[in-house]
């Protein structure tokens, strides 16, 4: 659920804040916001935007929150660039936002998941600040997508009920937190619910599992919410951006051809306990958070995909579980394609 302080930090320290940097293809523009006296926050804030073609009005602004490498190549990757800059998107990256709160040795310099606590606010006055620096006030009142992983998997859950008017879509990956700021807690109007949810979890991650993400997923799918669930099976706690063209195409169906579950298809799942135990003892592992165990760091069992499939009706199969609304048959296709794989490479550890 947390990454080491340093790691997190990394592009933090590399900051100067000085004037815009051009880089291709876009334009790349950075601010601080200061918290405010009964904030959470130890000290500034601290952003960077990509305008994806500063010559444009931008439509929308996709919000990636630093959580270590797999946020940083979401963040930098050519294809999300180019999809951001097909659709005129921007991209923001808010850079890890340390609490002043936490103290014990595990939670010690992380962020505070609750956006109430500071970080709600601080992202949407980073916004302003950067419409007046871009000389884009769109950006002021933009809408947002928003993805997280881990922690920030649990804080954008939580964003979307803080400010569910701003948001249009979120990407929750190996989402978990350490109690009491976990997904278990989160608790969504209906109006927040309603906005699309894509949960990518790991069927070997040690620290948010299985477990957790698809109770917060069928919460809410139950309701009607048009979520979808993911497994990576055999990925511990790491590697998202191996789903990063399934995201892709969600997102083309979800924020900009606006799909709902009035139509569309439904998948289907069918779990066995994972095998696969690397974690070294005493348990919960510390280091490396990337082990991949059999159980998530509340005990609760791991599980893989063995079987999946898709139909056009939500009524799971016979000994099945529901894994969400897909919303058009591409992307059903390519999400059975993607859970089947008996085992996801892991590409980019912390």
């Amino acid at each position: 659920m947390t990454l080491p302080p340093k790691l997190q930090s990394l592009c933090v320290l590399l900051l100067l804040f000085a004037q815009p940097v051009i880089a291709a293809p876009g334009v790349v523009f950075q601010t601080s916001v200061v918290p405010q006296p009964d904030e959470d926050l130890a000290a500034a804030c601290r952003y960077e935007i990509t305008l994806t073609d500063p010559s444009r009005t931008v439509k929308a602004v996709w919000v990636i929150f630093d959580r270590g490498r797999d946020m940083l190549r979401y963040y930098g990757d050519p294809e999300v660039q180019a999809f951001a800059r097909l659709h005129d998107w921007a991209l923001l990256l808010p850079f890890h936002c340390a609490a002043k709160s936490y103290s014990a040795p595990l939670e010690r310099g992380d962020v505070n998941m609750d956006p109430a606590k500071g970080i709600g606010r601080a992202l949407f006055a980073a916004l302003t600040q950067l419409a007046e620096r871009s000389h884009h006030p769109e950006l002021a009142s933009s809408k947002l997508i928003l993805l997280g992983f881990s922690g920030t998997g649990s804080l954008v859950g939580r964003l979307a009920g803080y400010a569910p008017d701003r948001v249009l879509a979120v990407i929750a990956t190996g989402p978990g937190h350490f109690d009491p700021l976990g997904v278990d807690t989160i608790n969504l109007t209906p109006q927040a619910a309603a906005i699309p949810e894509l949960i990518i979890t790991g069927s070997a991650d040690a620290i948010s599992g299985t477990q957790r993400p698809y109770a917060y997923f069928r919460k809410y799918f139950d309701q009607g919410a048009p979520w979808t669930y993911v497994v990576q099976n055999k990925t511990p706690h790491c590697c998202m951006i191996n789903a990063r063209d399934l995201a892709l195409r969600w997102l083309d169906a979800v924020v900009i051809r606006r799909l709902t579950r009035a139509t569309g298809w439904y998948g289907f799942i069918k779990t066995v306990i994972s095998e696969t135990a690397e974690c070294p003892t005493p348990y919960p592992p510390t280091v490396p958070i990337w082990c991949r165990g059999t159980k998530d760091s509340w005990g609760g069992d791991n599980w893989s995909v063995s079987i999946a499939k898709i139909a056009r009706r939500a009524d799971a199969p016979r000994e099945m579980m529901s894994a969400g609304w897909l919303p058009t048959r591409a992307f059903a296709k390519q999400w059975l394609s993607f859970v089947a794989q008996p085992e996801h490479p892991m590409t980019s550890l912390p």
